[in-house]
Order: C-alpha cells, then structure tokens, then sequence
C-alpha cells in the first residue's frame, strides 16, 4: 500500500475547502477511501493548526483532526521521532520550521508529501504531490 506524508494547509482544504486541493492531491486522496493509500499527518501539522487557530485563523483545529483520524483508517498521525530529529538536523537550508519538521516528517517515513507549497516543491528536498 502506498503512503503519503501531508501537510498542514493541504490538510485543511482536504478538510474544509476540497476543490483547492490540486489536481493530483485530490485524486491521491481518494485513493484513501478506496484502501490504496494511507496518508501520515505529522505530530507537527497538530501544533500548527493549535498556533493558527490561537491566532485567530479560522481554521480546522485539534477536533476535526482526531474525528478524521478517528472515522478514517486511511489517515494516520505520525509521531516526532529520533528520526525525524536526524532529518530535521540535515535541512539547514529549509527556513520555515514547521515546513522543516514536515519534510523531515515525509523523508524519515521514504515518503511523497501532499503539499500545495511552492518552496518546498522547488527545494527538491521531497517528492511532492499536488498538480
């Protein structure tokens, strides 16, 4: 079965805004409910959408992602591990440290990433799904 590490924003259009997912995001995510794929959520992609909501982004939070972990077995949260951390340390050159600790994330698990962010796409440091 394939596997996929997402990231936060990709996350909540899946969640609350589908039809801005790209093209291949979307038909890789339906993959999920036919069994074909799983999707790894990142410890991290938690904790941004706690900081985006306590600053007052209007945003799925906390609840909306256990109820999808929850009622869909195809979506999985992934916890920060030591090999995460041993990623994280080699990606000096990524600034952002959420998008860090999320291609950390995606490489440690020999994963793709669904995300819609440019810079990540174009660092070449992970396989990106989104068009």
């Amino acid at each position: 079965m394939k596997r996929v590490c997402i990231d936060t924003h990709a996350l909540i259009w899946y969640l609350s805004k589908p039809k801005r997912l790209g093209k291949g995001a979307a038909r890789l995510l339906r993959e999920v409910d036919r069994g074909r794929v799983t999707v790894l959520v990142p410890a991290i992609v938690g904790i941004e959408l706690v900081l985006l909501r306590r600053d007052g982004r209007k945003t799925v939070g906390i609840p909306q992602l256990e109820a999808l972990v929850t009622a869909q077995p195809g979506f999985t949260l992934f916890p920060l591990d030591l090999a995460q951390t041993r990623e994280l340390a080699l990606l000096e050159s990524v600034d952002d440290p959420f998008d860090r600790m999320i291609i950390a994330a995606a490489r440690s698990a020999g994963t793709g990433l669904v995300s819609a962010d440019a810079t990540i796409r174009e660092s070449g440091l992970v396989d990106v799904v989104w068009e």
